[in-house]
């Protein structure tokens, strides 16, 4: 091809670079289509036109004709067309998903210093996907990319460290990632400071941290501070502020927080005492499988403390039944009691009751330990109540 026509499409290659960044996308893409037919050896245009099509700016959405765009200019060293490679095989945008594929492409990119290809790298290793989990070499490639700014490579290079009880280097991450408004990382971070752990103990930081991640959306963050208001751990006791940080977090649907905001309004702390209330957020709780919910509620239905409530035996066994079962000793002791005298079931069932009996005192629950002196073994085996 002439010298000259080469030069004329290296110009029409200009104009629409200029258009693009001004993000007259619906002009450009003809101009790129263009070069890439006339001038096939400009790879960077390859990219262009590949991103236009893959993201549908000024032109109808083609992931699969942007693919072959973007490996055609990746083969010849375009570093970001190479990361985009990656991100088709790791999505299955544009081509097969092939999660081998992407870390290949991922790691060409990530030679030449790509923070992103860096950062889906390092997951690649975390995570055993399309390699094998290497979690050393994961923290590399993540805090490679934490050192360009990628938040989340910042948030997943703690999370490395502290795998591998590396916690002043989790702490550091944790730390420049709350710095740079990540929610998990404000948490994780003042978890750090409140327990002294990689870092100096001090809960002042501890509780501006908390209070950061709680601001912005973070659950975990605000039924810790809840608790610490309920408590009086580490700041002025206010159980007006703990039911309300334990009411957002239950509205977000952790359990913990329902069965915290359950047992603030059973005992009145910082709302009137509602036992109905306490109920629902109980069940709720108890149905997401939180055993403390479990308990309180088949307690309440057991014994009523409102004199409106009658009891509700039969769903008491229930709860009990399904906690002992999740291994909780009270609850094992609990359910013992209500086979042994008929609560809430329809047969006394003595063999099923000493069984409950005996698993809850091998936790070293007294009252089930004396529960099984009342036992012992009858013809057969079965077990039978010893005469008094």
């Amino acid at each position: 091809m002439p010298e000259y026509v080469i030069n004329q499409y290296r110009g029409v290659y200009k104009r629409a670079l200029e258009l693009y960044q001004d993000e007259k996308f619906k002009e450009c893409f003809p101009m790129f289509e263009t070069v890439v037919k006339n001038d096939p050896g400009n790879y960077d245009a390859y990219y262009y036109l590949a991103d236009l099509l893959y993201n549908g700016k000024g032109c109808e959405k083609d992931t699969k004709s942007a693919f072959q765009y973007f490996m055609t200019s990746a083969t010849n060293k375009n570093v970001e067309a190479a990361y985009m490679v990656g991100m088709c095989y790791l999505t299955g945008q544009g081509a097969r998903q092939d999660s081998t594929q992407a870390v290949a492409w991922f790691t060409e990119a990530a030679k030449y210093a790509h923070p992103l290809s860096q950062y889906y790298l390092g997951l690649a290793y975390l995570k055993g996907e399309g390699i094998q989990q290497d979690v050393p070499r994961a923290t590399q490639w993540l805090v490679h990319a934490s050192k360009a700014g990628i938040v989340d490579a910042q948030r997943e290079a703690g999370n490395c460290y502290e795998m591998l009880g590396k916690m002043k280097g989790a702490a550091t991450m944790y730390l420049e990632g709350a710095r740079n408004g990540d929610a998990v990382c404000m948490e994780k971070i003042a978890d750090c400071y409140a327990d002294g752990v990689g870092t100096l103990q001090c809960i002042g930081l501890a509780l501006h941290f908390y209070e950061q991640a709680a601001d912005n959306g973070n659950v975990l963050a605000q039924v810790k501070l809840g608790k610490r208001y309920l408590l009086g751990n580490g700041v002025e006791q206010d159980v007006n502020k703990a039911f309300n940080w334990f009411t957002k977090a239950a509205n977000a649907g952790n359990p913990e927080a329902e069965n915290a905001l359950a047992n603030c309004y059973h005992m009145g702390d910082g709302t009137i005492k509602n036992d109905t209330l306490a109920i629902n957020w109980w069940s709720k709780a108890a149905e997401a499988g939180n055993v403390d919910a479990m308990t309180h509620l088949a307690e309440i239905l057991t014994d009523p403390t409102d004199e409106y409530m009658d009891p509700d035996l039969a769903q008491a066994k229930n709860w009990w039944s399904k906690a002992a079962e999740l291994g909780d000793a009270y609850a094992m002791y609990r359910l013992g009691d209500c086979l042994e005298r008929g609560i809430g079931v329809s047969v006394i069932n003595v063999d099923d009751a000493y069984k409950w009996y005996r698993l809850s005192a091998q936790k070293g629950n007294e009252d089930a330990i004396e529960a099984c002196k009342r036992f012992s073994k009858g013809a057969g085996g079965k077990m039978k109540l010893k005469k008094v």
